[in-house]
């Protein structure tokens, strides 16, 4: 037997000892403002396609632009479709936040679609239909610049 044989052995066990700690990090990047991500969360589970589908929004609004949406969710058809506060939650009886896949909306964070003088920690839903978008500001306090600004493509399902 070769010495080369010998240590392939050696060294593909040495290699995986090597690269074993990766799966045990976590990669998962910590969220800067978690419950104004957890109220973007709000309306992106809101703005999916999948959520869409179910919803009045395609019947109000069938060519569903991004201010569409915007419009549909603050009006009284979209409020009535949007998933339940943590207060509402825990009063259903819910023991953990979003345990049924669900996203919750922070008791400390609310969701407007203007902005707002008489409130602080809270987001904005704003639209772009020209490029197609649903935007989201997230405010610690009113009156100062956003600390969390985020995009997403707003694609909703075809009327079959």
């Amino acid at each position: 037997m070769s010495n080369r044989s010998k240590i392939l052995p050696w060294a593909a066990g040495l290699g995986f000892l090597l690269i074993l700690p990766m799966f045990f990090v976590d990669w998962e990047e910590e969220a800067e403002y978690p419950t104004l991500e957890k109220a973007e969360r709000i309306v992106r589970h809101m703005s999916a396609p999948r959520q869409l589908k179910r919803s009045s929004f395609l019947l109000v609004f069938p060519e569903g632009k991004p201010s569409d949406f915007v419009n549909w969710m603050f009006s009284s058809l979209g409020a009535a479709e949007w998933p339940p506060s943590q207060e509402e939650w825990e009063g259903m009886g819910g023991d953990s936040a979003g345990s049924a896949g669900i996203p919750i909306l922070p008791k400390d964070v609310e969701i407007f679609s203007s902005p707002r003088s008489d409130v602080t920690k809270h987001i904005i839903v704003k639209s772009d239909d020209r490029k197609g978008l649903i935007i989201i500001e997230g405010f610690l306090k009113s009156g100062e610049p956003p600390v969390l600004v985020k995009q997403w493509s707003f694609k909703p399902p075809q009327i079959s």
